[in-house]
């Protein structure tokens, strides 16, 4: 099992579309996969048309095993949803004994190839109990100040999991990426720049990509030819069925 963590500390930049869209990817791909929602907004099981459910709670405070706290969403993908008890859940790690572990320990021997936790933009012990449980980490970022900057907090959390003992692979994956818009183009080559091949070929912005969770559907349900798919048709590598591929490299060998 291969534990992949989404995360950045700056909202809004497309965390939850990357881990539904990568995830039914995997899926598709015929990894069997996991989503874990650790946002109390609960968007994983709302983006894939399901209800929102206390999964993180039943994990952490009733000490459920994943095989009955899953529930079944797609051929190959199973999810663990999430809603505003996972802000309860929250405390009760923070109390518990060795609460960096919880993560580690709650999907030890799960059933997977796959398991892919979306974390809420937020620094606190869930976010470090994720990074101590995972293997690699995917970083989206939107091309602005403010969202690269979330990039850096993440880097700096994923530091101070490497002093424990725990070092962690990572990517980053530009998303809303807008080429007609001076400030994106400067973001992205800054990027670049810092991090090099960390750097993953840009997500464009898709209004597609908006829409599909209202119709309870992945991208790869709702929009499989779309421009954030796909990426854009003069040569440069993008979208996301690149991505995907470069995931299956990395998790899968």
């Amino acid at each position: 099992m291969t534990i992949l963590t989404i995360a950045n500390q700056k909202g809004g930049v497309g965390k939850t579309t990357s881990a539904v869209t990568l995830a039914h990817g995997l899926a598709l791909a015929g990894q069997h996969t996991l989503l874990v929602d650790l946002d109390p907004q609960g968007h994983v099981a709302f983006a894939l048309g399901m209800d929102k459910a206390p999964g993180l709670y039943r994990l952490v405070v009733d000490e459920e095993p994943v095989t009955s706290v899953a529930i079944y969403s797609r051929e190959n993908l199973d999810i663990v949803p999430g809603d505003k008890k996972t802000e309860k859940a929250k405390r009760t790690i923070v109390i518990s004994n060795f609460p960096a572990e919880i993560m580690t320990r709650v999907l030890k021997n799960a059933p997977y190839d796959v398991v892919i936790l979306d974390m809420a933009p937020s620094l606190d012990v869930l976010h470090i109990s994720a990074l101590m449980a995972s293997d690699w980490v995917l970083i989206p970022t939107k091309l602005d100040a403010m969202a690269v900057d979330g990039v850096n907090e993440v880097l700096r959390s994923m530091g101070e999991v490497a002093e424990r003992g725990h070092r962690i692979g990572y990517s980053i994956l530009p998303t809303f990426f807008d080429r007609t818009t001076r400030e994106t183009i400067v973001q992205l080559k800054a990027l670049v720049q810092t991090f090099n091949s960390h750097v993953w070929p840009p997500i464009p912005q898709d209004t597609k990509a908006r829409e599909a969770p209202a119709f309870g559907k992945s991208l790869w349900e709702y929009c499989p030819r779309s421009p954030a798919m796909i990426g854009y048709d003069d040569g440069h590598e993008s979208g996301y069925a690149s991505t995907l591929h470069r995931v299956v490299e990395v998790l899968c060998g």
